[in-house]
C-alpha cells in the first residue's frame, strides 16, 4: 500500500536489506515505539546516521547509552519531538529569554487527541500517552523553564473500549494524565496529555511572567503564532508563525543540514535523556500517589534565537515560507 501510494520509493523486506545498500547515510525510524532501541543500536552499528521518532527509549539508561554510542561513533543520532526547530517556538523562547514577561514563576501546556484507530500499541503501554503527546508538552517546558526537578501525577482511563479498524479492544492503560512540575528554577508547570481529547481550543502552552504572560498558539508541532501581554503596554500582541509552513518532521533537514554544512544539529542529547527520566518518574507517581524527584539535568539552551529576523506582515499563503509571501 506505501509503494502505491510513494511510487518513487523502494520497498524491502527488512532492516538487513535496508543496509545492503552502502550508499544510504540516514535512516529515519518509525517502527512502534518498544522496537526503537534495538533498531537504533544496529543502525548505529552499521554506520548509519539516525532520526528517530519519539520515544526514542523507554528508560534513561537505554537513551543514554544510544546517544553514547552515536558520540563514540562520531554518527548523528537525532530523538523527535524536534519542537526547538519551530522559528516560532524560537521566537517565544527568545521572548522569555529577554525577559520580556520577567522571570516565569508558572506555565501550564496541553495536547490530545482521541487516540489511535490502526495501532493498539497507543494503548497498550503505560506511559504510552505520556511518550505520544505528553512529550512535546514537556520538551518545550524544559526547554523554556530548564530541568524538571519533581514531578506530581495521576492518570485514568478515560476511553477504556477502543477500536482498530473494524476490531474492538480494551485500552487497558491510561490515556489521561494530569502532571505538576516543578523546575529546578522554580517555575511550577501543570501539563494535560490526552489520548482521550477530541477537541479543544486553548494555546499550546501559556507561560506567566512577573511582567506579563506569553501564549504559544496552536500545539508545539504545529504553532500558530504567540500572543504577548506586557504590564507595560497592557494590550495582547499577536504575532504571526515566523514561517507557517514550518513542519514537525523537521529532524530529518536537521540532520540532512548538519552532515552537509559541517555545523552542529539543533539538538540536546541530555534534555532527550531527561525527558524519558521525567516520563519514568510520572509514572511512578501516579502508581505510588506520591511527588517523586527526577536526577537527571541537562544544560539550557543559551542561544535559540530565530536564524532571521521576523517578516513583520500578515502571511497570506501558509503554503510558501515568509521570504516567499
Amino acid at each position: 500500500r506505501l509503494a502505491s501510494l510513494r511510487p518513487g520509493a523502494r520497498v524491502v523486506a527488512g532492516v538487513d536489506d535496508l543496509l545492503a545498500d552502502d550508499e544510504l547515510e540516514v535512516v529515519v525510524v518509525l517502527t512502534p515505539p518498544a522496537t526503537h532501541p534495538e533498531l537504533v543500536r544496529d543502525l548505529l552499528d552499521a554506520g548509519r546516521h539516525v532520526v528517530c521518532e519519539k520515544p526514542l527509549a523507554g528508560d534513561a539508561d537505554t537513551a543514554r547509552g544510544l546517544f553514547g554510542a552515536a558520540r563514540a561513533a562520531g554518527l548523528l543520532l537525532l530523538a523527535a519531538p524536534f519542537v526547538q526547530l519551530s522559528p516560532t517556538f524560537r521566537r517565544l523562547w527568545t521572548l522569555v529569554a529577554d525577559g520580556s514577561i520577567g522571570r516565569v514563576h508558572a506555565a501550564r501546556a496541553h495536547y490530545g487527541n482521541p487516540g489511535s484507530t490502526w495501532a493498539r500499541w497507543y494503548h497498550e503501554d503505560p506511559l504510552a500517552t505520556l511518550a505520544d503527546v505528553g512529550i512535546y508538552n514537556l520538551k518545550s517546558l524544559a526547554a523554556l523553564l530548564g530541568p524538571v526537578a519533581e514531578v506530581t501525577a495521576v492518570s485514568a482511563t478515560a476511553l477504556p473500549e477502543r477500536r482498530v479498524g473494524d476490531r474492538p479492544y480494551t485500552g487497558r492503560d491510561p490515556d489521561t494524565w494530569q502532571l505538576v512540575l516543578r523546575h529546578e528554577q522554580g517555575a511550577l508547570a501543570s501539563v494535560l496529555a490526552s489520548h482521550a481529547t477530541f477537541a479543544y481550543r486553548r494555546p499550546a502552552s501559556e507561560l506567566y511572567g512577573h511582567a506579563g504572560t506569553a501564549n504559544l498558539l496552536g500545539d508545539d508541532w504545529d504553532p500558530h503564532g504567540l500572543e504577548v501581554w506586557r504590564e507595560g503596554s497592557q494590550v495582547w500582541e499577536m504575532h504571526e508563525p515566523e514561517d507557517a509552513t514550518w513542519l514537525w518532521a523537521d529532524g530529518l533537514r536537521e540532520a540532512v543540514l548538519s552532515l552537509r554544512t559541517g555545523r552542529p544539529p539543533l539538538s540536546n542529547p541530555d534534555l532527550d535523556v531527561h525527558l524519558i527520566e521525567v516520563i519514568a518518574a510520572c509514572g511512578v507517581s501516579a502508581a505510588e500517589a506520591r511527588t517523586v524527584s527526577v536526577s537527571s539535568r541537562f544544560d539550557p539552551w543559551t542561544e535559540l534565537r530565530p536564524d532571521r529576523d521576523r517578516a513583520g506582515h500578515h502571511v497570506h499563503d501558509r503554503t510558501r515560507p515568509a521570504d516567499e509571501q
